[in-house]
């Protein structure tokens, strides 16, 4: 698999589990919970190893690194507001509407990233480079889950 056909898989994912929650009744507050742990560290994981092949690789192109580092800002922004939302009651009735502009802007910085980034990674390297940055990026997914769960 490419890196390409890789991300776009996890962000149907990650799409999907967001869906999930903003579809379902918190009827059982600590499912609900562990439930939106696991989005909150696959939508991390997800986001630092692009961080740390992707856009690392695209920040070395001065043409490109404008957008590289729109996205790592986008990135930041979306992980500042899962941990602040971690932070609450998923009972307080501002935890939903929280979560609400956490998907927003997760969509938004996704259909970005779509629409940008994956023409220049494909246009920008070769089918055997998407495929190195691809076994890159799920080694250190694997790597950074692992260390958010512990």
């Amino acid at each position: 698999m490419d890196i390409v056909e890789r991300l776009r898989q996890e962000h149907e994912e990650i799409q999907t589990a967001f869906a999930e929650m903003l579809n379902s009744e918190i009827d059982d507050a600590e499912r609900y919970g562990r439930q939106f742990m696991d989005l909150m560290i696959r939508l991390e994981s997800h986001e630092r190893a692009e961080e740390q092949t992707v856009y690392a690789q695209l920040q070395t192109d001065l043409d490109i690194r404008p957008i590289a580092l729109q996205a790592l800002e986008e990135h930041r922004i979306a992980r500042m507001l899962m941990r602040d939302l971690a932070d609450v009651e998923i009972t307080e009735e501002t935890w939903l509407p929280r979560l609400v502009v956490a998907n927003n802007v997760v969509s938004l910085h996704i259909q970005i990233e779509e629409g940008n980034v994956f023409p220049i990674l494909q246009q920008a390297f070769e089918e055997d480079g998407r495929e190195k940055l691809d076994r890159d990026f799920e080694m250190l997914k694997s790597s950074i889950t692992t260390q958010l769960r512990s």
